[in-house]
């Protein structure tokens, strides 16, 4: 009886350190955020420079709260600038020519 009792014991402890073992597992890992990658400040010629894809995480960047600043615009203007060039990169580039001095 004493060893089925021991043997309880030890299967218990398994059990509980099973149970915490995959409630730590189950915790939702930090995800990656592509949008980090994106640098806080542009040159107009840099920002000119990008492609679609790098103006959407930039815009994306800027959903998610970064501030991004093109040089010589103020923050405010930079994100005017972001938001109409992911929609109209033509439209963006010639704001930011206008507001920027690039």
């Amino acid at each position: 009886m004493a060893q089925h009792t021991h043997r309880r014991a030890i299967l218990g402890w398994i059990g509980l350190f099973g149970l915490t073992g995959t409630a730590a597992l189950a915790q939702p890992a930090e995800e990656f955020d592509p949008a980090e990658l994106v640098p806080r400040r542009f040159s107009p010629e840099e920002f000119a420079s990008l492609d679609a894809n790098e103006i959407y995480m930039a815009s994306l960047a800027l959903r998610r709260g970064r501030r991004i600043t093109i040089d010589g615009c103020s923050a405010s203007d930079s994100a005017e600038v972001i938001r109409l060039a992911a929609s109209d990169r033509s439209a963006g580039l010639q704001k930011m020519r206008s507001l920027c001095g690039g």
